[in-house]
């Protein structure tokens, strides 16, 4: 639509339209399926999470877009922050895209042949994204980048020695905090040690924060940004949906949450597939669980506290998807939960 005449352009390009369509646009949260090959990567839109809280729905989602680029087929490290998405591979380019506008830039290059892993953050009183790059094999200090023009990366040295963990682990962005698990060094009398922990990252004022795991041998690797805005740490329980809140991140203090599953073991009696829980809806509260197949992708929220479920299935997976899709089918198929759409550019950002 800013391809309409150069008034129109102007005014969905001013800072004033862009604040407002995104406020509008976080109350109409989104989930986002994407589905990559070798060289493209295709969107499918869902129904707003809000639509139809109140019953069953079992609506067929048929439309989507495809991104012709081959540097799209990255890992997926953040959820989507804002309306934006950063992708990543461990040792390579890092991408932040828009899937609103469909536009995608690729940063400046740090160090060749380095693990390194990458969190998109948001600071919501400045207005401004930063991507943070931790190292995954070395204690070395964190860069950031902050979206923006004449912008490079800067060394961030307001924090301990640590590497980010969990080679498939999302970071989250929660109130212009980015979580992500982490290893920490200590110094302890003349030898060093190191600790699992939670990092918590300052997206405004660029500082870290060690969070200490609650006492629990079942932790797994999932985090999520539940519905009262605080970290949800998962456990791994095939009896019940069970994880530990994040309180209060000053004094650390973590309770625990328990719910019923929506069904044994997560076996969906309708589609018959084992189920996998994704995160939860900012706006309806509900778990998001999915499952992809060959034939299509199954997305199922279920709200435990009224015991009802909503069903989307996506269809649509192309021939030359399918094939590539067999290699393995989970490492190929990305879910952004609570998605809002943006109209923020990233034109000024600097390139390569």
């Amino acid at each position: 639509f800013r391809c309409v005449s150069k008034l129109w352009s102007s005014i969905t390009t001013s800072p004033y339209f862009i604040r407002s369509f995104g406020s509008r646009s976080s109350t109409r949260l989104c989930l986002l399926v994407s589905v990559r090959t070798l060289n493209k990567c295709r969107i499918f839109n869902s129904i707003r999470q809000h639509e139809h809280p109140d019953r069953t729905s079992n609506p067929h989602v048929r439309e989507s877009y495809v991104i012709d680029a081959h540097k799209l087929y990255h890992y997926h490290r953040s959820e989507s922050v804002n309306g934006l998405i950063c992708l990543g591979v461990p040792y390579g380019n890092i991408i932040v895209l828009n899937p609103t506008i469909r536009q995608h830039v690729t940063l400046p290059q740090t160090s060749e042949g380095v693990l390194v892993y990458n969190f998109l953050g948001y600071d919501p009183v400045e207005d401004k994204y930063k991507v943070l790059l931790i190292a995954g094999c070395r204690y070395e200090d964190p860069l950031v980048f902050t979206l923006g023009p004449q912008e490079s990366w800067r060394v961030s040295r307001n924090s301990l020695k640590h590497i980010a963990t969990g080679f498939k682990v999302k970071g989250i962005c929660i109130n212009g905090h980015v979580y992500c698990k982490a290893r920490i060094l200590l110094r302890v009398d003349d030898t060093f040690k190191t600790e699992e922990c939670l990092m918590s990252f300052d997206v405004r004022y660029e500082k870290f924060n060690v969070i200490r795991e609650p006492a629990d041998d079942t932790l797994c690797d999932s985090f999520f940004n539940y519905s009262s805005g605080k970290v949800a740490w998962l456990c791994y329980d095939v009896s019940c949906i069970r994880f530990w809140v994040l309180e209060d991140k000053e004094k650390q203090e973590w309770s625990p949450r328990k719910f019923p599953l929506p069904f044994p073991r997560l076996h969906d009696p309708i589609w018959l597939v084992v189920l996998r829980l994704r995160g939860i809806t900012h706006d309806t509260c509900e778990f998001i669980y999915t499952r992809t197949t060959l034939e299509a992708i199954y997305v199922l929220y279920y709200d435990p506290k009224r015991n009802r479920i909503r069903r989307v299935k996506y269809e649509g997976v192309q021939d030359e998807e399918k094939d590539f899709l067999k290699k393995n089918i989970e490492e190929y198929i990305h879910y952004y939960p609570n998605h809002c759409e943006s109209l923020v550019s990233l034109e000024d950002v600097p390139r390569p």
